[in-house]
């Protein structure tokens, strides 16, 4: 029986989903068992809490503990780096100390900038990853800042962003007359809230950025405090909008709200990208505008607005494929275990 310890320090909810995805693909798998060592302060019940296979899951509570507790394992594979500074000491004894036939390191996220993550900064200090087999960085992520978490040559791999594709199933809820929005960087949702109106679109949106002045009726929630209400909002909107400003240069924002939308069966209008058009085929599985106008979003959302419930059924079945085929969390943590498990 090989034995891998998963380290969850960094508490957020997509890290709980890739969680959920791991343990899914070893359940599909023989002779592998799983612990889950974690950090979460808060649980997102919401989203399930998933029994490891053959193993416990672990709440970190001090170096000194670790080390007598955390027996000898075959693999260990690091999620992220942690969100607090008191699981730094734990982090750096797992990736530099503890007995494991090897290591490997996957990131759910960009990496942090110096300054931003403690434990991130003292793992580019000691190159603290230059004990690992492998690890994975995001696909448009900096190779140069991974060399110096010592990450570098054929052990950097990279990976898509994906997303859990099983908690974001349809469940057949009726679509509603609004178009939803979600997330704070690069978007201008005074755009949208003009769009919207022109459209005649209802417009819920969740952001802890504040935005604009939004139309009457419009709904405006702080995303973080609602992580619970954000599948049933996207499901139940007529259509999702990712409302980017021209000059963001992240040509992959938006992805995680747009791949969770699609999931859904919902469709999305969101900016063409090299990097989205990867994913999105205009009017087969979604929509595209060019330029971030109130114009563009209103003569998007009419189009959707135009589809036939069969039509809608279709792009939103197409949508789905498209996720399960090329952004899946389950496809890629099988494929991690194919990779690197026996």
């Amino acid at each position: 029986m090989e034995r891998i310890l998963l380290v969850n320090f960094a508490e957020c909810p997509e890290n709980l989903h890739f969680e959920r995805a791991f343990v899914r693909a070893l359940e599909r798998r023989r002779g592998l068992a799983l612990d889950v060592l974690h950090d979460f302060d808060y649980h997102y019940d919401f989203i399930g809490v998933p029994v490891p296979p053959g193993g416990r899951r672990l709440r970190y509570v001090g170096l000194e503990a670790l080390k007598r507790t955390c027996g000898r394992y075959h693999k260990i594979v690091l999620l992220d780096f942690p969100k607090r500074a008191r699981c730094a000491p734990g982090f750096l004894w797992l990736a530099r100390q503890a007995p494991a036939a090897e290591k490997l390191f996957i990131a759910n996220h960009l990496i942090p900038m110096p300054g931003h993550n403690f434990t991130a900064d003292l793992v580019r200090r000691y190159a603290a990853l230059d004990g690992t087999r492998a690890g994975y960085m995001l696909e448009f992520d900096d190779r140069g800042l991974w060399g110096e978490m010592g990450l570098a040559g054929k052990r950097l791999l990279r990976r898509g962003y994906a997303s859990d594709c099983v908690y974001y199933r349809p469940s057949g809820a009726a679509a509603g007359g609004y178009a939803f929005s979600a997330g704070s960087a690069g978007r201008d949702y005074a755009a949208l809230a003009a769009g919207a109106r022109r459209a005649g679109f209802g417009l819920k949106i969740f952001s802890d950025s504040k935005p604009g002045p939004l139309p009457r009726g419009a709904e405006f929630l702080p995303l973080a405090k609602n992580l619970h209400n954000l599948k049933a909002a996207a499901e139940g909107a007529r259509a999702v909008v990712i409302p980017l400003n021209d000059k963001h240069v992240n040509e992959a924002a938006g992805n995680s709200i747009a791949f969770l939308s699609m999931a859904l069966g919902r469709p999305v209008l969101t900016r063409r990208t090299p990097y989205m058009e990867r994913f999105i085929k205009d009017g087969a599985n979604g929509f595209f505008y060019d330029t971030l106008t109130p114009g563009a979003i209103a003569g998007g959302l009419k189009r959707i607005a135009a589809l036939s419930p069969a039509r809608l059924e279709k792009l939103g079945a197409a949508a789905r494929r498209t996720v399960l085929a090329k952004a899946s969390l389950d496809r890629f943590c099988s494929a991690f275990l194919r990779r690197f498990a026996a």
